[in-house]
């Protein structure tokens, strides 16, 4: 079976969405472009806020493609490359998911490294399976 294109997947929400269309235009621009993946992230978080939590499914597929296709990269001093971390949008809104990955960062690795920045990219083709 083969992924569903990214207008696919928006072309549905458009009416349930409406209010939210700049959201739905920049991601579609976005995922098409393979640019500005940390905005593709925010605009999830805007579109999901407007659902009834965690039990609505409307935005089940684009969340599945949103973690197939984009990751976490941290980098340390000198922009050292540290590790690669999956993307899962398990939470309620984009403050509280920064918040949950900064802190697995500072509870659960040891890096050398005195400063360390986190941003989202999109998968290489052999990363992206």
């Amino acid at each position: 079976m083969s992924e569903q294109s990214i207008h696919e997947i928006l072309a549905p929400l458009g009416h349930d969405f409406r209010k939210q269309a700049d959201d739905l235009l920049d991601l579609r621009e976005y995922a098409l472009s393979k640019s500005n993946p940390g905005r593709c992230v925010s605009c999830y978080f805007n579109l999901f806020k407007n659902t009834s939590g965690i039990g609505d499914n409307r935005l089940a597929i684009l969340r599945k493609w949103l973690e197939t296709n984009l990751e976490i990269v941290a980098k340390g001093d000198q922009d050292k490359f540290l590790e690669r971390l999956p993307l899962h949008l398990d939470d309620e809104d984009l403050e509280s998911f920064c918040a949950r990955i900064m802190q697995e960062i500072i509870t659960n690795r040891v890096y050398e490294s005195e400063r360390i920045a986190l941003f989202f990219r999109f998968k290489n083709k052999s990363t992206a399976a």
